[in-house]
């Protein structure tokens, strides 16, 4: 064997010798202090090493630590800000020997992470550096960390992370995070990606931070990050101020915004909130968001604005948006019925209302809309006021279109207690009569343009105990309509055939120039005593009961017309459900105008059909028992 090639073999051995030997010739735990001095004067905090301090030769050069823990900051929640189960921190072997710590990697396996802000609001990953130590006597080795030590990356493996706020009585838990930092240096930009679990999902990210330094100090950091999860895809890019918080722009897309908010912690009241697409620019501090300026899609309607979000007790929101359409019943946790608001074919629902969407919410937004559907009501362009206090909500339209009118509308609700209680107030001009009244009454046999005034309230838990608890007032009045169902005409001309023939039915219409009255309502009864009717041939006035609650009517009309040369005077009386009304002559007044008569000494049915001293008297053929008979009944 030749000298270079054996002394080559030597040399090769030797250094196995001294790599096998280095654990045993290094004295580590004369560095065990030195490192918890250096780390706590750089942090300001208590930093301990429990457990056994060893020196690693493979994969790579470096020390291992166990059990180590981070203090937290003084009168923090948590005893430690961080504690580890296991550190091997790669460092560079040279340095080491001559008494000096340059770190290269650092893995920390299993660390409980605890981020904390307190109530006046500072936060535990702020450090306030110790007054530098006295050096060390002359002779000793010293362990520093230098301001340009270079890294090549830190990893996280199956950690924990914790957030709380004392100032907001924010809390999140994150599990399982695995990352990947890319670090070169502490004041170079650091990238990381990994994953994270919270609850039963799993999301994946992507960072970018300006730099550590400033992530860790005193200084505002740029941050770029991007998180996808089945649930959700979100971007952020923007600043991280110091005292807590975010700013720049983000944007969010999920197919359902509910469960994403139950996955993060938490619960929507009410109904909707499925998919969701924003994209806004943010100012976030606390529990305290704003968007400005916002474009977001929500089950299916654009919006755009500003609003503000306040978290701090309970949901809090503030802005103006512009809507294209807007449908509240999604919302409301008891679902309208295909045609007017909770009526059935028999009645009206008995099915719960519950506004529990607006009890956990404090709101004064400026809402304009294209259109707007509440219940059973369908409104065109609308700018919608709305205050909402935990429970009491006032939505006020003004202006407010709708059937083709406009007006001003106001609902106001509680919902505070045992039943609902509410009050509507109108003033409408010019409206389509049937498809308003059909939506919000359920009552389809009036048509024409027409003007309403409204001022009622209700109380009660379910569209039926509502209805029959109705009180307040109004009036009514249309111009050049019709009542589809019955002619009225033929009905006065005609008593005695008034349930058959063509008086009533599909194809019946009473046409009118005006109409009109004012009512009075209560429990759930509206009265009237002033109804007017004047049409082509007919004239009409009336009085009655419409029972809201019970969706019947009993309303008496007295015509009077010209019909094929006969004044008609009977009254007659419409009764029945709304469903199937039933018209009859009203004997009564017929009666009582005979008894008139005979005490008048007139003949006793002189007056009732019209005509009588005003008309130039003729002569007559003298008719029958029978004719007479038909004459007072109206048989033709």
């Amino acid at each position: 064997m030749n000298n270079p090639l054996r002394n080559a073999l030597i040399a090769a051995a030797a250094v196995v010798v001294v790599v096998l030997a280095l654990p045993f010739l290094v004295p580590l735990d004369a560095y065990r202090g030195r490192i918890e001095n250096t780390v706590g004067e750089a942090t300001g905090r208590s930093f301990k090493i429990e457990g056994p301090l060893r020196l690693m030769l493979f994969p790579h050069p470096g020390l291992r630590a166990q059990r180590v823990t981070l203090a937290n900051m003084p009168g923090g929640r948590a005893a430690a800000m961080a504690t580890v189960g296991d550190i091997e921190l790669s460092v560079r072997l040279l340095p080491l020997l001559t008494g000096r710590v340059e770190l290269d990697k650092i893995v920390l396996n299993k660390p409980v992470i605890a981020l904390e802000v307190d109530a006046e609001g500072h936060a535990n990953w702020t450090f306030a550096r110790n007054k530098p130590a006295k050096a060390a006597p002359s002779g000793g080795s010293s362990v520093t960390l230098p301001a340009t030590a270079q890294f090549s990356g830190l990893e996280i493996e199956d950690g924990a992370i914790t957030y709380d706020n004392a100032r907001t009585g924010t809390h999140r838990s994150i599990d399982h995070v695995n990352a990947e930092v890319a670090i070169t240096r502490p004041d170079q930009p650091v990238s990381a990606t990994g994953n994270l679990t919270i609850g039963p999902r799993q999301l994946d990210f992507t960072a970018r931070v300006a730099t550590l330094q400033t992530l860790l100090g005193s200084g505002t950091t740029a941050l770029d990050l991007k998180a996808h999860a089945d649930i959700v895809q979100a971007e952020f890019k923007g600043l991280l101020p110091p005292e807590g918080g975010a700013s720049g722009s983000l944007k969010l897309d999920t197919p359902d915004l509910r469960g994403l908010a139950a996955w993060l912690g938490e619960s929507l009241p009410g109904g909707g909130l499925g998919p969701l697409s924003l994209q806004s620019r943010i100012v976030s501090y606390g529990k305290v968001t704003t968007f400005a300026p916002m474009r977001l899609i929500l089950d299916g309607q654009s919006v755009t604005g500003t609003l503000t979000l306040d978290r701090t007790s309970g949901i809090a929101l503030d802005g103006a948006l512009a809507v294209d359409r807007l449908d509240l019943n999604p919302y409301l946790a008891a679902k309208p019925t295909a045609r007017a608001a909770g009526k059935t074919t028999s009645g009206w629902s008995k099915s719960p209302i519950d506004l529990g969407v607006f009890r956990k919410l404090a709101a004064r937004l400026t809402i304009t809309t294209g259109s707007l559907r509440l219940r059973g009501l369908h409104l065109g362009r609308t700018v919608l006021r709305l205050e909402a206090d935990h429970g009491r909500v006032t939505a006020r339209f003004d202006p407010v279109s709708l059937y083709g009118g406009s007006g001003r509308l106001q609902l106001e609700a509680e919902d505070r207690g045992p039943a609902l209680d509410f009050r509507v107030g109108a003033n409408l001009r010019n409206i389509a009569l049937r498809p308003f009244l059909d939506d919000a009454l359920g009552i389809d046999s009036i048509e024409g343009a027409g003007a309403l005034d409204l001022d009622i309230s209700g109380r009660g838990r379910s569209a039926d105990a509502i209805m029959h608890s109705l009180s307040g007032k109004g009036s009514i009045a249309a111009a050049q309509g019709r009542f589809r169902g019955v002619d009225l005409g033929r009905v006065a001309r005609s008593v005695s055939t008034l349930l058959g023939g063509d008086a009533t039915g599909r194809l019946a219409a009473t046409d009118f120039h005006s109409m009109g009255g004012s009512f009075v309502i209560a429990r759930g009864v509206l009265g009237n005593n002033d109804f007017r009717l004047a049409g082509p041939v007919l004239q009409m006035r009336g009085a009655g009961n419409i029972d809201i609650g019970g969706r019947s009517i009993d309303f008496r009309l007295e015509p009077s017309a010209a019909i094929e040369g006969v004044d008609i005077g009977i009254p007659f009386r419409l009764r029945g459900s709304w469903d199937k009304v039933h018209y009859a002559p009203d004997y009564a007044e017929i009666l009582g105008g005979v008894a008139d008569n005979l005490r008048a000494g007139r003949a006793p049915f002189k007056g009732l059909f019209g005509g009588g001293d005003n008309k130039k008297p003729q002569k007559k053929k003298k008719k029958s028992i029978g004719d007479e008979l038909k004459d007072i009944l109206g048989v033709h």
